[in-house]
């Protein structure tokens, strides 16, 4: 079910065509999702994982389904499918990582849904780490 995956370098390319409203996906009001953050790639060290809940276009509701979730929040309120990719898409233009991919729904009634987004930042500072991570999106339900 995973199709498109949309790349840049910082500072490359203009984003055109990518991301939130470039699908025939249309975020729905209300819905509920996971959301999973990983450390590295999707599928690795899990940061937490929530149950979320959107109700007219709000986040209302955010679910810990693991430990680690649990021991952390959200500052500014549980985001929606949308806001997520919204926001890599500003990060990549702003260059604040070295690459960020959005990986979309290719087919069926969610074709054009983001899927996962994973950042890339090859380090550099200071320190000299780089930090590499993912957010995925799945099990979405639209009410009855």
């Amino acid at each position: 079910m995973l199709a498109l995956a949309v790349s840049a370098l910082a500072g490359c390319g203009d984003g055109a065509g990518a991301g939130p409203g470039s699908g025939a996906w249309d975020e729905p009001d209300d819905y509920a999702y996971t959301l999973e953050l990983f450390d590295g790639d999707c599928g690795a060290a899990s940061k937490g994982a929530w149950r979320i809940t959107v109700e007219n276009g709000t986040a209302v509701e955010a679910e810990p389904l693991n430990d680690e979730a649990h021991q952390s929040s959200w500052a500014e309120g549980a985001p929606t499918i949308g806001e997520q990719p919204a926001g890599a898409l500003g990060v990549r233009e702003d260059g604040a990582h070295d690459r960020v991919d959005i990986d979309l729904v290719d087919e069926g009634p969610e074709a054009g849904r983001p899927l996962r987004v994973h950042y890339v930042d090859r380090g550099g500072g200071a320190e000299g780490e780089g930090y590499e991570g993912c957010e995925e999106y799945r099990d979405v339900e639209l009410p009855d």
